[in-house]
């Protein structure tokens, strides 16, 4: 057993970057920590994703016995499903909902799973391994691990497919109503200005989706591993004192951790949110056009009675009625 001391993988030598930044592992850049971590949330997927999916039943009539056989794994699955797809999906992509659920679908639970990794100190945990053990077998002292959403090449690769799907669709869909989106409905004299701006609107879109996801999940390990850092230097510097100290960044990071949760839910949901929005603009724009000339303020209709909510209605035969 050689010579350890774990207090010198807390911070990783003082330099919170090697938390956040990818390291390459075997033929250089080629495999690097993001791979492994692609591989392995890959997998995990393939095997607990299709665990539910059995073990979900079908049908129209369903008894509460059928939910708790399923398992609370299957109904936690399901319900996220059905959620997305009746809240989010279907309302902005009406019937096409379900065809394009099962990429929706995919996209949630492939960044959700990748945020929630990056919250286990995987790196950590193996260099502690590989320092008791003294072997190397991802040839680093910093262990293995990482968060793979917090690389840019795979927010831009997963922006990149939602760009390919969103326009590829639109185009393939109805061509000349992709070209009359470009014009933003202004008159023709207009015409030069807005397809210019609307262009670059259209790749603009998935530069913010995979911007957003790579700065928030990037931001908040950068502030957990300042806060271990803090540890190890107030353990080295305060020597005894230092233990007692220390308590106030741990608990610090015990909070950011909380919220670090909170933030990979929510930026799944943003993500696969945009990707709904900005698809439901092209292929149904003839239907927000159409939602956009028929509303009308609700401020300007009159209202019976002491509630705001009251509307008024007049029916065939020229009585009016409160609702």
């Amino acid at each position: 057993m050689l010579n350890f001391n774990p207090m010198n993988l807390l911070a990783s030598g003082d330099n919170p970057l090697t938390h956040v930044v990818d390291t390459p592992r075997f033929f250089g850049w080629v495999v690097s920590d993001v791979t492994l971590l692609l591989i392995f949330s890959g997998l995990l997927l393939i095997i607990l994703i299709p665990l539910a999916a059995r073990r979900i039943k079908t049908g129209e009539a369903r008894t509460v016995d059928d939910y708790r056989t399923q398992g609370l794994w299957a109904n936690m699955i399901e319900s996220v499903c059905v959620y997305l797809r009746e809240e989010v999906f279907k309302p902005m992509l009406g019937k096409d909902a379900d065809r394009f659920a099962p990429l929706l679908w995919t996209f949630f639970f492939f960044i959700l799973l990748n945020n929630l990794l990056g919250l286990v100190p995987l790196r950590d945990i193996t260099g502690l391994i590989q320092g008791f053990f003294g072997f190397k077998p991802w040839g680093s002292i910093h262990g293995f691990g990482g968060t793979a959403t917090q690389s840019i090449f795979v927010t831009a690769a997963l922006a990149v497919i939602a760009f390919i799907v969103i326009n590829g669709t639109a185009l393939a869909r109805d061509p000349i109503g992709y070209v009359k989106h470009l014009t933003a409905g202004a008159p023709v004299a207009l015409w030069p200005l807005m397809v210019p701006i609307e262009l670059l609107g259209t790749f603009v879109k998935p530069f913010a989706l995979a911007m957003r996801l790579f700065a928030n999940m990037t931001g908040g390990h950068i502030v957990v591993a300042v806060m271990f850092m803090f540890v190890k230097m107030l353990v080295d510097g305060l020597q005894g004192v230092g233990y007692i100290v220390s308590i106030l960044p741990i608990g610090a990071v015990i909070g950011i951790y909380f919220l670090e949760v909170l933030v990979a839910f929510i930026q799944a949901f943003v993500f696969v949110f945009l990707v709904a929005l900005f698809l439901g603009q092209l292929i149904h724009h003839e239907d927000h056009d159409h939602a956009h000339g028929d509303h009308h303020d609700p401020l300007a209709e009159p209202y019976i009675g002491n509630s705001a909510t009251s509307v008024v209605a007049e029916s065939k035969d020229g009585k009016v009625h409160a609702h």
